[in-house]
Order: structure tokens, then C-alpha cells, then sequence
């Protein structure tokens, strides 16, 4: 799983409406892997869209993000004055990779002193 940051660029006076993330969640297409989205209208620097994806590659992951960001974008009235500042993607530490299913979707963390699988750290 991918999580692609989008940075939105807004004039003052406009912020993210409070339903935002299911504003841009429900401009997803089917294949396009769009799991989750997180919206943070108050974040620093400006509006940060997180777009949860599964795909086959980074390059994949961040062009679906920026679909359906664009989608978004056009498509709702509350959004008409914002715009695109940067993507960018959260990247992992190398050893999380060997936690990934082969479906790209994240596998809990085992505590290697129990055989709970869901026990905390």
C-alpha cells in the first residue's frame, strides 16, 4: 500500500470542506486501488489530501492519486478555487517492505517474542 500526499494550494478565505475526504474518495474509479483518504484542511503549508492506494508500483499509486485528486477537483462546486501544489509520496523504511502481503495491502506487525500476532508493542 501506498500513501501519496497531495498538497493543495487554496486562497485564504475558502478551507476544506468537513466532508472533503469523501468528496475525493467518492471520485475514485474502480482499479484504481483507492482505499482510504485522509483530509487535513488545517495542516501547515496549506490543505493535505492523504491518498491510501494499493498498486502494483509507486508511479502507478501516485498517478491514481492525482486522477482522482483532478477528479475531485473538477467535480465539486467546494472545491472550484483550489488547485494542485505538490504530490509527493510517504515512504517507508526498507525492512517494512518484508510486512507487505503480496496484494501490496499492509499485514500487522508480529511481536517476535509471542505467537499473538495482534499483540502490542
Amino acid at each position: 500500500m501506498y500513501l501519496v500526499h497531495v498538497r493543495l494550494r487554496a486562497p485564504d478565505h475558502i478551507s476544506l470542506p468537513p466532508d472533503s475526504a469523501q468528496l475525493f474518495l467518492g471520485c475514485a474509479l474502480d482499479g484504481e486501488g483507492l482505499e482510504h483518504v485522509s483530509a487535513h484542511g488545517d495542516a501547515a503549508g496549506g490543505p493535505v489530501v492523504g491518498f491510501y492506494l494499493t498498486a502494483p508500483s509507486l508511479a502507478l499509486a501516485e498517478r491514481a492519486a492525482s486522477a482522482v485528486c483532478h477528479r475531485a477537483l473538477l467535480a465539486h462546486p467546494s472545491l472550484a478555487e483550489v488547485n494542485v501544489g505538490s504530490f509527493d509520496a510517504a515512504l517507508v523504511p526498507q525492512h517494512w517492505n518484508a510486512l507487505l502481503r503480496s496484494d501490496g495491502r499492509d499485514m500487522q506487525m508480529q511481536d517476535p517474542s509471542t505467537t499473538n500476532l495482534f499483540h502490542p508493542f
